[in-house]
């Protein structure tokens, strides 16, 4: 009798509990992995644009360094960085950086219940994302492609030599 009354209670229990749906099928959590997955993408993209501006003044950072900066310190050293090595489009990239500073503020809202549940909200920030990383990426390209282009080689303006000019020999008489 008294093991009948202690699995009354576990069978009580068993048939409340149900599997969960496999993660893949999750909408929600596939949502959350690809904000998070934008996230760390543009963070990789400005931890790389930092260290190469910072290679072109032979200012090494230690990678563990930038590894644990947050994207708000990895933007302000961003803009630092640009600043001293004169990049040519500063301007544009002040403006991603401003972007991306706004999207790391909804870094912590992903994870709220009225974010994470509308799915509108989190394609958009998705987008939002990936396109400041790739305007961050172009900007890199860019400086990376100007800064190593072959010169053409400098070319000599030779004033043509005149051409020798042929005196016509008076023709003999006959």
């Amino acid at each position: 009798m008294g093991s009948t009354r202690r699995d009354a209670p576990t069978d009580a229990l068993s048939g409340k509990i149900s599997t969960l749906k496999p993660m893949s099928a999750d909408v929600r959590a596939q949502q959350i992995r690809d904000v998070v997955d934008a996230f760390r993408r543009l963070r990789s993209s400005v931890t790389r644009f930092v260290q190469m501006f910072a290679a072109t003044r032979d200012a090494a950072l230690a990678a563990e360094g930038l590894s644990s900066a947050s994207l708000r310190e990895l933007l302000s050293m961003l803009g630092n960085e640009a600043q001293a090595a004169r990049f040519a489009r500063l301007r544009e990239l002040k403006i991603a950086i401003r972007q991306a500073r706004v999207l790391e503020r909804t870094r912590d809202a992903v994870f709220s219940e009225s974010f994470s549940t509308n799915p509108t909200a989190m394609r958009e920030t998705v987008t939002a994302l990936e396109r400041v990383d790739a305007i961050l990426v172009g900007l890199c390209v860019e400086h990376v492609l100007e800064r190593h282009r072959p010169t053409p080689p400098r070319t000599v303006a030779l004033k043509p030599a005149p051409l020798p000019t042929r005196r016509r020999q008076p023709e003999p008489v006959h």
